[in-house]
């Protein structure tokens, strides 16, 4: 059987071809060359990431394609970050990412090489219930990622395959070191969103925007009754739930509670203002609305906050959550995912 396997030169990847290898798949690599600010539309440095991808592939002989989406990724991914913070939301890009380009193109380039699957390195597993396809935890709680793939359609997951989804990562390094890849089992990881270096997110925020004349600029930071309390530096850079860089100095701890981009008015209050008894979801995806019958486990950050909830679908777009005990911290513009027990059922884009 031949595999397409996303590859990013990775620890994760490279023990995904590994295991592919040693159960007799034939296995074909691909490299998305993503957009980032180093790695813009008029570069020809070649990144990192890809140089290390070609060598794995090399060494494991494996056939391997690099193919650049760096037009696709800021038209899709970038112009979609820089408009949720315009309406004063606090936008996901690697769910926007999974749901409109990263598996979409790995679906495209499986069809063009002939695979009958697509693997990933993520921590992750299939399962089939009533001849439906669903995603379920990786066994690594502090790993897995299912969290982040709830917006994949059946006939992306009748092709996937998650070769980690029953390992550990500890194990994974150890699979590394045993097969000579010891630079991979000691590289450091890549943590936050792929195209922010140092994943620093105002200077990111203020570089994108500094030409457009968009950012907002100075505003009010008001209390719920309206009165102000102090200025902020624009509402892009805030989230529903900080606390912390408020540039204020008051008697008592100050939460954002809600941002208006149309005044560019940042509302505060205390901790007891941030729960919520429920929120409305757009653009979801599930699997079987029948899955909803009774409770499910909403979880809307990706390693904690997981409340027992209700589900109601209002149209073919939206549907209500309503949770069993108040929920707190519901930012626009995340994502929720939702679960029975370690079944992901699906998920969408939290409105508020």
């Amino acid at each position: 059987m031949r595999v397409l396997l996303g590859m990013s030169g990775g620890i994760d990847s490279s023990v995904a071809a590994i295991l592919l290898q040693e159960n007799n798949y034939k296995v074909i690599g691909v490299t998305l060359r993503l957009w980032s600010e180093t790695d813009n539309l008029y570069s020809d440095i070649i990144p990192d990431y890809i140089t290390e991808a070609q060598q794995l592939a090399s060494k494991l002989n494996i056939e391997h394609h690099v193919i650049d989406v760096r037009e696709d990724f800021y038209n899709l991914v970038i112009s979609y970050f820089k408009s949720e913070y315009l309406n004063g939301k606090t936008p996901n890009p690697c769910a926007k990412c999974n749901v409109v380009l990263k598996w979409k193109s790995l679906n495209d380039i499986a069809l063009k090489t002939e695979c009958t699957h697509i693997a990933t390195g993520h921590y992750a597993n299939i399962t089939t219930i009533n001849n439906s396809y669903y995603i379920t935890k990786g066994i690594d709680i502090d790993k897995e990622q299912s969290f982040f793939l709830w917006g994949l359609s059946q006939e992306i997951l009748k092709k996937a395959i998650f070769p980690l989804g029953n390992l550990t990562k500890q194990k994974v390094k150890e699979i590394a070191k045993q097969k000579g890849f010891n630079k991979l089992e000691s590289k450091k990881e890549s943590t936050g969103v792929c195209f922010i270096d140092g994943n620093k997110y105002q200077p990111f925020i203020n570089r994108i925007f500094k030409n457009s004349n968009q950012l907002p600029g100075i505003g009010n930071f008001v209390n719920l009754s309206g009165e102000i309390l102090g200025k902020h530096e624009g509402f892009p850079f805030y989230t529903v739930g900080q606390r912390r860089g408020l540039g204020l100095e008051p008697n008592e701890p100050y939460y954002v509670t809600k941002i208006n981009s149309k005044t560019n008015t940042i509302q505060l209050g205390h901790k007891e203002d941030l729960y919520c008894n429920e929120m409305i979801v757009e653009n979801y995806n599930v699997i079987n609305k029948s899955d909803f019958d009774s409770d499910v486990i909403t979880r809307i950050r990706y390693r904690k906050q997981s409340a027992l909830s209700k589900i109601e679908f209002i149209n073919e777009k939206l549907l209500r959550v309503k949770f069993n005990d108040p929920e707190w911290s519901i930012a626009p513009g995340q994502t929720a995912a939702f679960y029975t027990d370690d079944l992901l059922l699906g998920g969408g884009f939290i409105v508020g």
